[in-house]
């Protein structure tokens, strides 16, 4: 779960009026419509105006939408209608058929626009509403996904929602008492609205109880306050204005949780491992990269650490993590074809995928994969070398990568199996019959070793457990089910020769797709938050790939930290208003107006930082100094003269500032789930800029807001993986090195090292007392100016380095010593 505070909206129109008072300043008793007021004109749907590719792929809906503003939520307010909000994104299989099936039904629509004001909303744009109704969802019933479809109050409270229903069965369907039937959009639309015409009391009552509910339900990091004070409301004369937080920065930040925690997180997660197929649990499986970065680090810890969990257990521990990876690339979630791996698995052995292919996951998929070849020893013919040199060709190649330099969204799901079909199909550009695949890869013996590999049979190879209406008979989704050393067995030929064979199919079957297929749709949103992570992962990506001795694998290397180059200053021109200080989330045919949420700060901030790192560029520091600052200011939950339930006082950082439109709840992310928390990212940055920089202040703030979540991680720090890295650097320190100078073996040796605790790298340059750094940074003018590698002598607690306190390293060793 993901904590959250009940949150006063501001008085300025942004935020959400009092129940009853629209943002005009009608006040409008619930449950009453004046007479005086003009009869309103028939809604028209607006989904054509926004910049949005997933609101504009409904501009010809029957249903009218609205976009969620002021003009929407007034007109709930003087007609006393309840809202219904669907909120989804343009990649997504069950949005499209939603789509397709019922927003484009007569009876349907008619019954949106006339009984409600229908609002449509992109979770890309805003995830801030997605977060807070996906967590009203799961309390109802356990389990999410989109599109999220959610009937509130003219005040935003939920009364009823759910994910995908199906399409209508009939306008008998609610009188036939079939219980088997699944349920269908009329029966629920009818029952909402006949509660709210017959019981609207009861209705609005119940929807405001569940609002403090969702508040209680939600409360991690806000519960470990030294003080027992009740919490108060915000004054609603005016919205606080937040200010960079006192630190007193020669106060430690004391907490319960330790090391220990991490062994008992690495316990619990050994409980839920599927050992023969990897990932986690018995059913779908999903990608869970946080998690399977936190295996992958265990042979990496610190030896005290190490010693904590026991060094056999770490071995196994980062085995899990391996044979996971593997099973993801062998499984059907890989594209085989074309690089790149679609969301997750509806089936435990990886074979059948969700198709959508998303930017973030291909991006900490990359980071995951290139930990996992550098763990296996980096080497250019080594395992995973080829998996991190396609996912990076698949990322700069063309199809995700904006002509501008940003970063598009995702892939969608369906497509068009050919030119001139009229219906799209889940999966049509990845699926093959036995005949086509035969066709196209010509010769026999190459196609029977080729089938053979990717498990490609006459009769399809979905079970018939998994699709109930046939969408994928007869059809193939391609995984790997024998290697290459096991078909030179069966076969009777050369392993070499299987390799052959199967990469000639595989030239020959993307060559195909490529020219006689129609490519998924681009959603064309370049989000803040996802490039930085494709910056992050890139930078690392290339460095890695620069620092080996083959000179394609160099230059593939040089390709990716260009392409993370031209992302920063992408957004950086268009995103980011530096007259303002103003950072934006999205950027679509334009910037749209959407302000950038605490998670765009955090993964931005740390892109730029391993920008810096990479090149020695300091502008991409001082920008990441300049937006952690904003973020700081924005979003931390930093001292007010009294707690309040916008402000917790606890430390950490919220997903939204104090009064953001058409919010209900002030939610901190710290649970990571598909992505990294907001907080373990933010942690992970100001801990590695406070080593940078010097900042003893960053270093704090990393240390309050890792405790700001100790009652809940004492509890369940499994659920905290992103978090639990930062309790070593917290306990323990880490390790800083200071570059003087051109230092060859450093470079290699530190950009071939995988992710484990925190350590950082520094370049000063003698004799520039004047620039940016040499300013920013207090310690700068005790820095040794010799050529060499350095390290302060008291690194290991994160405290300043005062005079002569450093001592050479030697760069051949420097992998040892992180």
């Amino acid at each position: 779960m993901m904590s959250a505070q009940l949150q006063r909206p501001s008085q300025n129109g942004a935020g959400l009026p009092n129940s009853g008072n629209s943002s005009s300043g009608t006040n409008i008793p619930p449950g009453t419509r004046p007479s005086d007021l003009p009869e309103l004109p028939p809604l028209i749907n607006r989904a054509g105006d926004s910049k949005s590719p997933f609101l504009r792929a409904h501009s010809d809906s029957l249903v009218a939408w609205q976009p969620l503003d002021d003009h929407a939520v007034d007109r709930a307010k003087r007609e006393n209608k309840l809202i219904f909000v669907s909120l989804g994104f343009l990649a997504s299989h069950y949005c499209h058929l939603t789509r397709q099936e019922s927003f484009s039904n007569p009876t349907v629509a008619s019954l949106l626009n006339e009984n409600f004001v229908p609002i449509l909303i992109d979770r890309e744009e805003r995830p801030d509403i997605d977060s807070i109704y996906m967590s009203y969802n799961q309390s109802l019933s356990g389990s999410g996904g989109w599109p999220l479809n959610v009937f509130l109050t003219p005040e935003l409270e939920p009364v009823f929602s759910g994910t995908y229903w199906a399409a209508p069965q009939g306008d008998d369907a609610e009188e036939n008492g079939d219980a088997e039937k699944p349920l269908d959009w009329l029966v629920v639309i009818k029952k909402v609205l006949t509660a709210w015409e017959s019981e609207e009391v009861r209705v609005r009552d119940e929807a405001r109880s569940m609002v403090v509910e969702l508040r209680h339900i939600s409360a991690e990091g806000t519960l470990n306050r030294d003080e027992v004070e009740e919490l108060h409301p915000p004054p609603p004369s005016a919205r606080p204005v937040p200010t960079h937080p006192a630190v007193d920065q020669l106060r430690e930040v004391y907490g319960e949780v330790d090391l220990d925690q991490i062994e008992t997180a690495y316990q619990r997660i050994t409980t839920t491992f599927d050992p023969m197929y990897g990932g986690f649990g018995l059913r779908e499986k999903f990608l869970t990269p946080a998690k399977l970065s936190l295996l992958l680090r265990a042979t990496q810890f610190p030896r005290v650490v190490r010693d904590v969990i026991g060094p056999n257990d770490c071995s196994y521990i980062s085995e899990m993590g391996l044979h996971t990876l593997r099973r993801i690339v062998s499984g059907a979630v890989h594209d085989h074809i074309g690089g790149g791996f679609h969301r997750f698995s509806v089936t435990r052995d990886w074979s059948l995928p969700v198709f959508e292919k998303m930017l973030i996951d291909n991006a900490l998929l990359l980071g995951l994969f290139l930990d996992a070849w550098l763990l296996s020893g980096g080497h250019t013919d080594g395992e995973f070398a080829d998996v991190v040199t396609e996912l990076a060709d698949y990322m700069i190649g063309g199809k995700v990568l904006s002509p501008q330099g940003g970063f598009f969204t995702s892939e969608a799901a369906d497509s068009y199996n050919r030119r001139g079909d009229k219906d799209k199909g889940n999966g049509a550009y990845y699926l093959w019959t036995r005949k086509e695949f035969d066709t196209v890869v010509g010769d026999e013996q190459g196609s029977e070793t080729a089938a053979a590999y990717w498990n490609v049979r006459e009769h399809g190879n979905v079970d018939s457990e998994y699709d109930p209406h046939d969408e994928f008979l007869n059809q193939n989704v391609l995984h790997l089910v024998k290697n290459s050393a096991r078909l030179s067995k069966q076969l009777g030929i050369s392993e070499g020769e299987v390799k052959r064979r199967i990469e000639s199919a595989r030239a020959k079957l993307r060559s195909y797709r490529e020219r006689e297929r129609v490519q998924p749709e681009i959603d064309t949103n370049i989000v803040t938050s996802y490039n930085g992570m494709a910056i992050a992962a890139l930078s690392r990506a290339g460095l890695a790939l620069i620092h080996t001795s083959r000179n394609s694998t160099s230059a593939r290397g040089h390709k990716c930290l260009e392409a993370a180059k031209n992302a920063a200053q992408f957004i950086k021109q268009e995103l980011w208003d530096d007259k303002e200080k103003v950072l934006y989330r999205v950027y679509s045919d334009g910037r749209t107006d959407t302000r950038a949420f605490a998670e765009d700060y955090a993964f931005l901030v740390e892109g730029l930082i391993e920008l810096y790192q990479g090149t020695a560029d300091e502008s991409w520091l001082e920008w990441a100094d300049e937006l952690q600052a904003l973020q700081i200011k924005l979003f931390y939950d930093g001292p007010t003269l009294t707690p309040t339930t916008a402000n917790a006082r606890c430390g950490a950082f919220y997903s939204t500032v104090l009064g953001a439109p058409y919010t209900l709840l002030r939610i901190k992310d710290a649970m990571d789930t598909s992505q990294p928390s907001v907080n373990a990212v933010s942690v992970s940055n100001l801990f590695r800029l406070g080593a940078i920089l010097g900042d003893e202040a960053y270093t704090y703030l990393a240390k309050e807001s890792v405790n700001a979540f100790g009652v809940e991680m004492l509890e369940h720090p499994n659920l905290f993986p992103g978090l639990l890295c930062g309790v070593i650097p917290w306990r323990l320190g880490g390790r800083h090195w200071i570059a003087v100078g051109e230092n060859p073996a450093l470079m290699k040796n530190f950009f071939t090292t995988p992710r484990a605790s925190l350590f950082t790298l520094r370049y000063h340059k003698p004799g520039m007392p004047e620039s940016w750094l040499s300013r920013r940074d207090h310690r700068t003018s005790k820095f040794r100016t010799e050529q060499g590698v350095y390290t302060p002598l008291a690194s290991a607690t994160g405290t300043t380095v005062d005079g002569p306190e450093f001592i050479v390293v030697d760069p051949r060793y420097v992998a040892t010593q992180l």
